[in-house]
């Protein structure tokens, strides 16, 4: 009897993993305070969102991953060089730090997920570059990050800073943060100009492959913040009608074979 009843779970457990789709909506949640949110970062527990608001010092909010539930915030580190209010691309880096993205000052900063304690920061040399996301492997940082520009120019670099190559994509992205999917290792971007959500491969030759739009599009502000995290990606809209929410959509992580098109996934550019 035992038997039977763990080998019905595990068929419910298959077949509900087997019908959930790329870019199903599974739930949202209002996020804090009614100014805009721009870099949006995940890890294991909690969901980390910029705040671009000046009273609070354009704060990190820390919320839980789970409901969005507010835990605690912290302003983002700052010194004479790093002006906090041109931060845009947020990331976590696989070892409990962020990495924030100043287009201005062009600076990367990291800092302690948990308190915002700065522990280095690099500089490179010209351009602007808003969108940042490191390849870590969910609990161990990886070896390079991704950054980007929203008319489509993309840098990789050690993660010292160092530039290893860059590229162009034949179109705008209007990303203004990534994140990066450790299970298909893709970089995931959301543009905000028509809030669809696209994955691009970092390998040359950068082919976008999979992509589909947000349910809500017509009737939400503009997207800017992503992050992903297990089978997730996590979305976040600036204030607007309605008001700032974060959108968790199903992303799953066997995307390895590419259908030309299955339910809301495309693959485009072929």
């Amino acid at each position: 009897m035992r038997k039977s009843i763990l080998i019905i779970l595990a068929l419910a457990l298959v077949t509900g993993t087997a019908s959930a789709k790329l870019g199903d909506l599974v739930q949202s949640f209002r996020n804090v305070g009614t100014s805009t949110h721009y870099g949006l970062a995940a890890d294991a527990n909690y969901l980390y969102s910029y705040y671009y608001y000046s009273i609070y010092r354009y704060p990190v909010l820390r919320l839980r991953r789970s409901n969005g539930a507010f835990v605690s915030s912290y302003p983002i580190p700052g010194s004479s060089t790093w002006y906090p209010r041109y931060t845009r691309g947020l990331s976590y880096d696989g070892a409990g730090y962020l990495y924030g993205n100043n287009y201005s000052r062009r600076y990367v900063a990291r800092f302690r997920a948990s308190n915002g304690s700065l522990l280095s920061t690099w500089n490179w040399p010209s351009g602007t570059r808003y969108g940042i996301c490191a390849d870590h492997k969910g609990t161990s940082a990886g070896t390079y990050i991704y950054q980007s520009y929203y008319n489509g120019e993309f840098y990789k670099s050690r993660l010292t800073g160092s530039l290893v190559s860059s590229w162009s994509m034949p179109y705008p992205t209007y990303f203004y943060d990534h994140a990066w999917d450790y299970y298909n290792k893709l970089i995931w971007g959301v543009s905000y100009l028509t809030d669809w959500i696209y994955a691009i491969d970092p390998n040359p030759p950068h082919k976008m492959l999979y992509s589909f739009r947000h349910p809500k599009w017509a009737t939400i502000s503009s997207c800017y913040g992503i992050a992903y995290w297990g089978d997730y990606l996590y979305v976040a809209n600036e204030s607007g009608s309605p008001d700032a929410y974060i959108w968790v959509f199903h992303c799953p992580h066997y995307l390895g074979v590419r259908p030309a098109s299955v339910g809301k996934i495309k693959a485009l550019f072929e």
